[in-house]
């Protein structure tokens, strides 16, 4: 009865390991079991399956017609994550790939560069799978999310010490967090920040475009945890908490008045949210 029973519950187990060893990389913060997004990265990553070609004869022919096929299973299964990936608050990459074949072209030629992440895996069946990782900013035109964007906005007042706030616009910050958890946001390329009165606080206006296109407009992580110890904060950077989520994609935060405020006023005298230096933490 006993060994029945410890039987039992490795079977029991089985589904939920078997889900760990497919699921594409720890790294990522969105995504399934083909391929997923390393927001804090910026980059998709993709795993691909492929099997030898029926006129492959040589043990090194199989395995080369193999990767080829895993290769281009992989690529396939970037093209649809990618997607699905929000630009915006109101657009993601299959609304601009469907508006303009230029733009589809364009991220298509862009996957040619696509880089493996590790060495691929081969089976005993001539099987092979191999997983590929591809820069958001390095596939995806910026202009698509940026916009046609000049030198970076000054953020305006107003200024001094707003009451009711976790800010003090005394201290030095290293960047923002942003614990966004229990409002339903949504990872996009460029989201905004806006206050109470729906007027924005942060956005690609106001970031230098050589910080956006660099590291992205944002980092997002699991918790906030994760969110400190990004390179992208790292330090003491200002923690506030996001009052809800907007737009068609949910993908924008809005900020309790107070805090709105006196980011504003920060950023009069600091450099943090010119440069990007902005962490999301998702629930």
């Amino acid at each position: 009865m006993k060994r029945a029973l410890c039987l039992l519950a490795v079977l029991a187990l089985v589904p939920a390991l078997a889900w760990a060893q497919t699921t594409v990389d720890p790294r990522c913060t969105q995504g399934g079991q083909q391929a997923c997004v390393d927001w804090n990265a910026g980059v998709a990553i993709a795993v691909g399956s492929g099997a030898p070609a029926t006129w492959a004869k040589t043990p090194a022919q199989k395995n080369i017609s193999a990767a080829r096929a895993a290769r281009l299973d992989a690529a396939r299964n970037l093209i649809e994550l990618l997607k699905g990936i929000n630009l915006t608050a109101s657009s993601n990459i299959q609304g601009a790939m469907v508006a303009d074949d230029q733009v589809s072209t364009s991220i298509q030629g862009r996957l040619n560069g696509i880089r493996p992440v590790e060495a691929p895996r081969y089976f005993s069946d001539g099987s092979v799978q191999v997983k590929l990782e591809a820069n958001l900013r390095e596939v995806v035109p910026e202009d698509l999310y940026l916009g046609q964007s000049g030198p970076p906005q000054q953020i305006a007042g107003p200024y001094g010490s707003p009451a009711g706030s976790a800010i003090n616009t005394g201290a030095a910050y290293t960047g923002l967090i942003i614990d966004a958890r229990g409002t339903g946001i949504q990872p996009a390329m460029s989201p905004k920040v806006y206050d109470a009165q729906d007027r924005e606080v942060y956005g690609s206006a106001y970031v230098s475009r050589e910080f956006a296109v660099s590291q992205g407009m944002v980092g997002y992580a699991k918790s906030l945890d994760q969110a400190a110890q990004s390179d992208r904060v790292k330090g003491n950077p200002a923690v506030v908490k996001a009052q809800e989520a907007k737009g068609a994609n949910k993908a924008d935060v809005v900020l309790a008045q107070s805090d709105a405020d006196a980011l504003r006023t920060l950023a009069q005298q600091q450099t943090f949210l010119r440069e990007a230096r902005v962490m999301i933490v998702l629930d």
